[in-house]
């Protein structure tokens, strides 16, 4: 089995995660802020508006770097991994007057899976199988 075609389609399912919740940090910046157990201001809605806004831009790139070629998608992959561990590591260490929230658990969840598993599918494209030509790749 390739595992870019199973990196694509890890894309695609990152991508549609993104677009749903940049269309709720872009439209409800306040209810998701709550979700994560923020103090809920103006400037914070606002700097929940600018990464729904990134979210968008990011989640097409996602979509479209996906019909790419196998180092196209791979490098999609690992730029996946930099941007999903950073996205994770700061969800950790959100400053949250409500603590963990379950949205914030779920949001941890997500944003670690995703990164395990474009982890995990790079690893395993990297293994040499026996009978698999380097053309196959």
């Amino acid at each position: 089995m390739d595992e870019v075609r199973i990196i694509r389609g890890v894309l695609a399912a990152g991508a549609l995660v993104f677009i749903v919740s940049a269309l709720g940090l872009l439209v409800a910046p306040g209810w998701f802020g709550e979700l994560l157990g923020l103090r809920p201001s103006v400037e914070g809605e606002w700097a929940l508006r600018m990464v729904g806004a990134c979210l968008v831009a990011l989640a097409g790139q996602m979509w479209l770097v996906r019909r790419s070629d196998h180092a196209g998608v791979r490098g999609a992959a690992a730029v996946m991994i930099v941007g999903g561990g950073l996205m994770t590591l700061l969800t950790v260490f959100l400053p949250a007057d409500e603590g963990w929230t379950l949205f914030r658990w779920l949001y941890l969840l997500f944003g670690s899976s995703f990164m395990i598993a474009y982890a995990g599918l790079l690893y395993w494209g990297l293994r040499e199988t026996p009978g698999r030509s380097a053309r196959a790749r």
